[in-house]
């Protein structure tokens, strides 16, 4: 198994096929046995980075390999390294297009040239463009088993895109919600309302929680100990934590805020942002953080391999999201026994239900008495949020049972189309 790379030019290599300068007569060769397992082909535009490429991951290292083989597309793979031997060891073919657009010329051919040969039976694809344009593809190339993923509540502009062309992909997203996918999965039950509003048909749509490794999120003493080693903090200091991209949608100058609100009450409160480094906030945030009363006491750090053994280093995970879906971060946080702060956003409550603390949006205030509330909280009390929060996860948002809902959706497409 292998990650494969192509270019217009290139033929291309499946694996399990080898060159190799051995002369045997051609009779003598046994036919090679037909795999006549379904395929499920995932197209996305990378493997890292957000909660939906962590769920992609989850689900295409946890459905059953004796029930579907799982292929992997991507436009640019190249930068998750990590990711990309996960998917390897998992037994997924990997095929990075090496591109840096959806609509590129050569990335169309190469996703084409992959389609054609994979000939999948169901392709799933994940995000709104990847959705739009994985779908048409998908659809070309005469697949008729697409399902399409809603992760984001939002149908988001990209950089340097108008709202008339926004609006222009708004609606073509509306209209070919109609007869491109024959399923569309949700994330979030509040999503599929969104979505709803601006015309998916609510037939087509299903709701599946993301789920997390519960087996590898786990609250962790040494990692716990060992990560703060890192980081250079103390074992003793109070540490609040953000996991998660530097995108607008978090309201980091909500988060930045709250923080100074804190560390006036708190001195000896430090903060951890995991998934970005200070260059790539905006103006905005870079001014705030510099007007902490303790701006020593920021860690930052890039994504992380293995975030699991961050989340126990922290007292408080938090978002201070405008909007959400279904944050995985607040998943893989409660399995690891850290309470959690976020903002009555998207699934937040949902997911929380009582053993966390949610705070209005855009409320800086809130969001540090929440905080400061957590962190005094007694041995006994984190104890018993900790419990509570890990079971939770396990009888409601493991990858287990988010894959057996996901297979449940391809058996069925399978079977009305046989």
């Amino acid at each position: 198994m292998k990650t494969i790379t192509l270019s217009t030019s290139d033929t291309l290599l499946l694996p399990g096929r080898q060159r190799a300068r051995v002369f045997v007569p051609a009779r003598s060769l046994p036919a090679p046995a037909r795999d006549k397992r379904p395929v499920v082909l995932h197209f996305a535009y990378t493997i890292g980075g957000g909660g939906a490429e962590a769920m992609l991951m989850n689900l295409a290292e946890s459905l059953d390999p004796a029930q579907f083989r799982s292929v992997v597309v991507a436009i640019n793979a190249k930068p998750w390294p990590h990711h990309l031997k996960r998917l390897h060891e998992a037994g997924v073919d990997v095929h990075d297009l090496e591109g840096s657009a959806y609509l590129h010329r050569e990335t169309l051919a190469r996703l084409r040239a992959v389609l054609r040969a994979e000939r999948p039976d169901i392709v799933q694809t994940w995000m709104h463009h990847a959705d739009l344009v994985g779908g048409w593809a998908a659809r070309f190339a005469g697949v008729k088993n697409i399902v399409w993923s809603i992760h984001c509540r939002e149908i988001h502009r990209n950089p340097g895109d108008g709202r008339s062309k926004t609006a222009l992909f708004r609606r073509a997203l509306s209209l070919s919600s109609r007869f491109i996918p024959a399923r569309i999965i949700s994330c979030s039950a509040t999503a599929i309302e969104d979505h709803a509003a601006i015309g998916y048909p609510r037939s087509k749509m299903r709701w599946i929680p993301n789920g997390i490794d519960a087996d590898r999120f786990v609250p962790d003493t040494d990692a716990a100990l060992d990560t703060r080693a890192e980081l250079r903090l103390s074992p003793a200091v109070p540490v609040i934590g953000y996991v998660g991209r530097f995108h607008e949608m978090k309201d980091l100058p909500t988060f930045l805020r709250a923080a100074a609100i804190l560390q006036k009450r708190v001195p000896e409160a430090h903060f951890v942002f995991c998934g970005g480094v200070e260059v790539e906030m905006r103006a905005e945030e870079r001014e705030l953080l510099a007007q902490l009363p303790h701006r020593d006491q920021v860690r930052f750090e890039s994504f992380r391999p293995d975030p699991w053994r961050l989340y126990p280093a922290l007292n408080v995970f938090s978002l201070s999201s405008r909007t959400e879906a279904c944050p995985m971060t607040v998943i893989e946080a409660m399995s690891c026994g850290v309470p959690c702060v976020t903002t009555d956003v998207g699934d937040c409550a949902r997911l929380l239900e009582g053993v966390g603390q949610v705070v209005p949006m855009r409320d800086p205030a809130a969001l540090a008495s929440a905080w400061e509330q957590t962190l005094r909280l007694g041995p006994a009390a984190r104890e018993e949020i900790s419990k509570r929060s890990r079971q939770r996860v396990l009888e409601r948002f493991t990858i287990v049972q988010a894959a057996h809902q996901y297979a449940e959706t391809y058996a069925q497409l399978l079977e009305v189309r046989s």
